[in-house]
């Protein structure tokens, strides 16, 4: 293949060429570092600090540059696009690599020998379309021209693999929602399979994906993309993207993770990226940093609870608590709850008279002082009169002592105008003693009028009441206080002690609450945030927010926002897309496939748990047989995954299968490829060469709602090998796939 491309011998050249070239940027680099250590010291002497710092900082960043040179020389560039801009004769031929490859003096563009995927110019090689392309650069100047070629690169070891010529992604085959790939080099990439570890896109980000990674950064981007899509991978580049162009801090960019399996899964691409600095949060994390406490949660079996479907009254009363506490109407009630306290606060001043009656501070100079800064806390305004009145008291002292003579009387008047003063202070620091959060919590439930915002829903707020106060007695939060709590700390102290986030990145969004959302628009500088999530994909339903238009329409309705839909799925090839396309939640729109394998996805129906064990090992040895690295076994539930691990574990040991068997379990799991079983609820996010899913019958995926959602999850999670196992009858909901 390689050797028949007519311009091989010529894009050999130019490659050992630029590797050579590279080699002399890396020399002159490390003599200008020489050079810049000569001049620091000279000014060091001269004591001409800001030289010298000006010096430091130079060789600083020559020493990045070899670096990242160094890094490149394996592979200096993946693309290159000759374009003729309008208005001019002349094409230019661009060079596209993972980092900016330059001659020490750039005079023009033949002095960049390679240009940064994350380089406005780059945005020519991603958004090709029908020969034509447009580029913006700092926001102002537009450029647009005709594209002559755009060619792509495999180079291994500093060596010329492969060339391929004129891929664009409107040229692929679009046939009644079906788009198959004609780019050899990404459909090997597609093909090679799942990894333990994310893996960056540089070479291969397509159009659709290009917009949204370049989207602005003062606003609010929400991606809602189908499974398979890439959202996770998008979301990733555009923070290299933001921290590139931007020149952010990483440290204020934050990833706020579903899972610490997903912070374990992009643990190796951040460094790959340059984004290795970037913050990365659960959200027990996040509210442990806000509060400065971490609270003992309990473990959350609602999901379990609800799909048992065995109490439904215990499964009503959880479905409403969390659904009160992550409303946004519950932010009202706080904020009166709030407000009803400084308002009996407020009530109870009185007059203070000190000293005799000497000195005098009204109940309304008190209120005036009190309500002096109406957005400072709670407890913060407290402190301010208290700190007033100490002063106004202490004042009156000092002044005393300064106007009296030395008299006996005057002696013995400061004494007990001091005492005075000592036990009256006591006295209003123990009565205006600050507002603990815990204490606040509490109270809010015992405030009944403060759930007027609430009246009008179905809610039993007296047994939402006796079970909440019955996990605080326990000394235990649910997940779904941690919201209320974070925003509650902030009416009563504040968050002065929070940096807030130049840029927020939400992944499984469509998990988290409106409330939650509500505390993280707190938390930033700027309104700038990407938000990801698959609404098909939302198996938290009972907490969780049901639309986008909850955050464009009310959470966000103030802000800059763009919504960006993908539908095409690179995970998954055709034949799986077309059977958990048939399960997909109606009203969305389905996914579109991008490959083929030229192999249907399988079911079996098995008779008893010993012959389910024995044919999920002879399906394992099958998958490997056809070069599979990785294979989930899914269940739906976190108790069936760990009796099957135990199980399957056993049965393994009993035949010449030669792999381990991870058990993916609880909130502190961890994912390390392989096999592993897990439950469909911490499937979300990962890929696997193969998928198992275990006993998808009648009774236990139904055709509700959330049975559809959990089996949607996890039959996209396959990427080549999908077998789908069940006892008894086969769930209605793949009665049309044609699966067999």
């Amino acid at each position: 293949m390689v050797e028949q491309h007519p311009d091989f011998e010529a894009e050999n050249k130019h490659l050992e060429t630029t590797i050579a070239q590279m080699h002399q940027i890396i020399t002159d680099l490390n003599s200008d570092i020489d050079n810049r250590s000569l001049r620091m010291q000279k000014s060091i002497k001269m004591k001409d600090q800001i030289s010298a710092y000006v010096h430091r900082m130079m060789r600083s960043d020559s020493a990045g540059r070899i670096h990242n040179i160094e890094d490149a020389i394996p592979n200096p560039y993946f693309g290159r696009v000759d374009f003729r801009e309008d208005g001019t004769e002349e094409a230019n031929s661009y060079y596209i690599g993972r980092c900016k490859v330059a001659k020490l003096e750039i005079q023009g563009p033949k002095d960049i020998l390679v240009f940064d995927w994350r380089d406005p110019v780059s945005t020519i090689f991603y958004e090709t379309h029908g020969g034509r392309a447009q580029y913006e650069v700092l926001g102002r100047y537009q450029y647009s021209g005709d594209v002559l070629l755009k060619r792509q690169y495999k180079i291994e070891n500093s060596k010329l693999k492969a060339i391929v010529d004129n891929y664009m992604l409107d040229q692929i085959l679009a046939t009644q929602q079906t788009a198959l790939l004609a780019d050899p080099l990404l459909l090997d990439r597609l093909q090679q399979g799942a990894t333990d570890k994310l893996k960056d896109i540089v070479t291969s980000i397509q159009s659709e994906q290009n917009k949204i990674i370049r989207e602005p950064l003062n606003q609010v981007t929400i991606i809602q993309g189908v499974a398979g899509s890439g959202k996770t991978t998008i979301g990733l580049h555009r923070l290299s993207y933001l921290l590139y162009n931007e020149k952010l801090n990483p440290n204020k960019l934050i990833i706020i993770a579903p899972n610490r399996i997903f912070l374990n899964y992009i643990s190796e691409l951040l460094p790959e990226i340059d984004a290795a600095d970037v913050q990365q949060m659960v959200w027990d994390d996040l509210v442990t940093m806000i509060l400065r406490a971490e609270y003992k949660i309990l473990e959350d079996r609602r999901l379990d609870l609800i799909l048992a479907d065995s109490n439904k009254d215990d499964i009503r009363l959880l479905e409403d608590m969390a659904q009160l506490k992550g409303s946004l109407a519950f932010i009202q009630i706080l904020d009166i709850y709030i407000e009803h306290k400084a308002k009996k606060f407020c009530l109870k001043l009185e007059d203070i008279s000190i000293f005799d009656g000497l000195l005098q501070i009204t109940a309304n100079e008190q209120f005036d002082k009190y309500v002096e800064d109406v957005n400072s806390s709670y407890n913060e305004r407290l402190r301010s009169l208290t700190r007033y009145i100490t002063f106004r008291v202490n004042n009156y002292l000092e002044i005393m002592e300064v106007r009296n003579t030395n008299s006996a009387r005057s002696e013995e008047q400061r004494k007990r105008f001091r005492k005075e003063a000592d036990v009256f202070i006591s006295k209003l620091l123990s009565r205006w003693s600050p507002l603990s959060l815990m204490d606040a919590y509490q109270q809010v439930f015992s405030d009944k009028a403060a759930f007027k915002p609430v009246k009008d829903m179905k809610f039993n707020l007296d047994d939402i009441r006796g079970h909440f106060l019955g996990i605080l007695k326990s000394g235990q939060v649910e997940r779904e206080d941690l919201a209320p709590l974070a925003y509650l700390s902030y009416l009563i102290d504040g968050w002065k002690h929070i940096t807030k986030f130049d840029h927020i990145m939400v992944d499984e969004a469509q998990d988290m609450s409106a409330f939650e959302f509500a505390v993280l628009k707190r938390l930033s500088s700027n309104g700038s945030f990407t938000i990801m999530g698959d609404l098909s994909q939302g198996i938290h339903s009972y907490r969780s927010i049901s639309s986008w238009n909850v955050l464009t329409k009310e959470v966000f309705a103030d802000a800059r926002l763009a919504y960006r839909e993908i539908l095409y799925s690179y995970r998954s090839a055709k034949e799986i897309i077309d059977v958990f396309n048939q399960v997909m939640p109606q009203g969305h729109t389905r996914a579109i496939p991008v490959y083929e394998v030229g192999r249907k996805p399988t079911a079996e129906k098995i008779n008893s748990p010993k012959q389910g064990l024995n044919r999920v090992v002879e399906t394992l040895k099958l998958f490997f047989e056809r070069g599979a690295r990785s294979v989930g076994i899914i269940t739906k539930l976190e108790k069936d995954a760990v009796l099957l691990h135990e199980q399957l574990v056993e049965a393994a040991r009993a035949t010449d299968i030669d792999c381990s068997i991870h058990l993916v379990s609880g909130q502190a799991a961890s994912y390390r490829g392989g096999v592993s079983v897990l439950p469909v609820s911490l499937a979300k996010g990962l890929e696997f060469d193969g998928v198992i899913l275990w006993n998808a019958s009648e009774t236990e995926f139904t055709t509700n709602p959330l049975d559809a959602r959990l089996l949607y999850v996890a039959l996209s999670r396959a990427m080549h090998n999908l077998h789908i196992m069940y006892q008894g009858d086969l769930t209605s909901l793949l009665k049309e796939s044609g699966i067999r």
